[in-house]
């Protein structure tokens, strides 16, 4: 029979009633404050065990009404126990699509999109620490990425100089010096990693896995952002409902309590942003479009350094974007060399040696067919014949030898009885052996004067009497 059940007239002579001391130490026993309750750890068949070993005359109709309010209270504040780490390690954020798979079109939608623009996430335990355990988590991440320690050690001193905050709000130094040691712990540990070159953050993990040190570091969080609040009241006091002092002791310092979006700002501002980082919280709801929604917190979130939160009803998770493709850092080697047909005139006075008297020391100049007596004559340019009459000579401007230019001797006065005799042209001027010049040792070359420069002296083969 149910206990719901029993009628008033259940108690009788042969059903007494049940005795007063073993209610007392029932209740002692079974009850027990909220607050000193493990959290989250309650559960109900616990709870109401001890009711199927007592005696059928037990009537719960006896309960007090304050009895009976706590039970109920209890019942609409049961959650059951989350399983898995306080962080996890990096995952494909597939599995956050999957978990929508069936739910509303619009979170399908925008957690099939999330899962490519932000591929990677990291599940944080959803406890009522969770956004805090993000942000702290990230802060630590990011530093450690950056590879950075001048930069980390940087950033313990400016912790410590946070104490003052603390101090001035008047919190004992006695108590928070317990939460300070564990984050400059952290801080001594992501040095170490950098300094012995180690690339996994696995140290990182295994420490805010550690329940007493997550919670230590994540309390010292919350302190920091109290004391900033109640420091700047005017920044968050037109945001609340509540007084800025009974905010903070309600909503910030305890443990397992979840940030909200004033909370979330004041940490930004008061405990991250002056560490030159940023932080970008993505929101998967109902509004429109087909991703999730960003909203940045900080002033400037620069690339590599940003903190990027996803943000579901009442949980916080972390994302991460595509990592960059790695840079080659193979070194170019250029393997050009100069090849021009388009010979323009240009100075000879300028390089800083006489070619003239080596041109036989270039390789096979002289088993060209066409060169010298070995062939047909030469000429500058030889698709122009030579003019009859004019000898052939170099450009005293641009010093540079120019076609040929016809030319035919003097036309005598005509006389006055009798018709001129036709012009005839002069002989043609013997074949050419060589190019007259401003030295008889060869014909004239252009040579680039980059090519002698010690830095290019292998870009061409110069043989050695180039070599001044």
């Amino acid at each position: 029979m149910s206990l719901s059940k029993l009628p008033w007239n259940h108690f009788g002579p042969h059903h007494p009633f049940p005795d007063k001391q073993k209610f007392t130490s029932f209740y002692r026993d079974s009850l027990v404050a909220p607050a000193l309750l493990p959290p989250l750890g309650i559960s109900l068949p616990a709870v109401f065990t001890p009711v199927s070993t007592m005696s059928n005359s037990t009537n719960m109709n006896a309960l007090s009404p304050d009895e009976m309010e706590r039970f109920q209270k209890l019942s609409n504040n049961y959650e059951p126990e989350i399983q898995g780490p306080l962080v996890s390690a990096k995952q494909s954020s597939h599995g956050i699509a999957m978990e929508y798979a069936n739910a509303d079109p619009t979170f399908i939608t925008k957690t099939n999109a999330l899962a490519i623009t932000h591929p990677m996430t990291r599940i944080m335990k959803g406890d009522g620490n969770c956004g805090w355990r993000a942000v702290a988590f990230g802060y630590f991440e990011t530093l450690f990425n950056l590879r950075d320690p001048v930069r980390v050690d940087r950033e313990l001193r400016r912790f410590r100089s946070l104490n003052t905050l603390l101090d001035q709000v008047g919190q004992q130094r006695e108590l928070y010096e317990i939460f300070v040691d564990a984050t400059e712990e952290l801080f001594t540990q992501t040095l170490t990693a950098i300094h012995n070159g180690d690339h996994d953050e696995t140290y990182l993990v295994n420490a805010f896995n550690v329940e007493y040190d997550s919670t230590a570091v994540i309390t010292h969080f919350r302190l920091l952002t109290s004391a900033w609040m109640k420091l700047n009241p005017h920044e968050y006091q037109a945001f609340l409902s509540l007084p800025i002092d009974q905010y903070c002791s309600s909503r910030i310092e305890p443990v397992r309590t979840e940030i909200d979006e004033v909370g979330l700002q004041a940490l930004v501002s008061g405990v991250i942003q002056d560490a030159g980082l940023g932080v970008e919280i993505l929101y998967l709801d109902r509004s429109e479009g087909d991703t999730v929604t960003p909203h940045q917190l900080s002033q400037n979130c620069p690339s590599g350094a940003t903190i990027r939160l996803l943000y579901r009803p009442g949980h916080y998770d972390l994302l991460y974007q595509p990592e960059p493709p790695p840079v080659n850092m193979a070194p170019i080697v250029n393997y050009q060399y100069g090849m021009t047909s388009n010979y323009t005139p240009w100075d000879q006075g300028t390089l800083s040696f006489d070619v003239h008297p080596h041109l036989m020391s270039i390789p096979n100049l002289m088993a060209d067919s066409t060169f010298g007596g070995m062939g047909a004559p030469m000429s500058p340019i030889s698709s122009v014949s030579p003019a009859p009459t004019s000898p052939f000579r170099v450009s005293p401007t641009q010093d540079l030898y120019q076609s040929p230019m016809q030319s035919h001797a003097a036309v005598p006065p005509m006389p006055p009885v009798s018709s001129p005799p036709p012009v005839m042209p002069s002989a043609a001027p013997p074949p050419m052996t060589t190019l007259p010049s401003r030295s008889s040792d060869g014909p004239q070359i252009r040579l680039n004067p980059l090519v002698m420069k010690p830095n290019l002296s292998h870009s061409l083969p110069v043989t050695t009497p180039f070599k001044k």
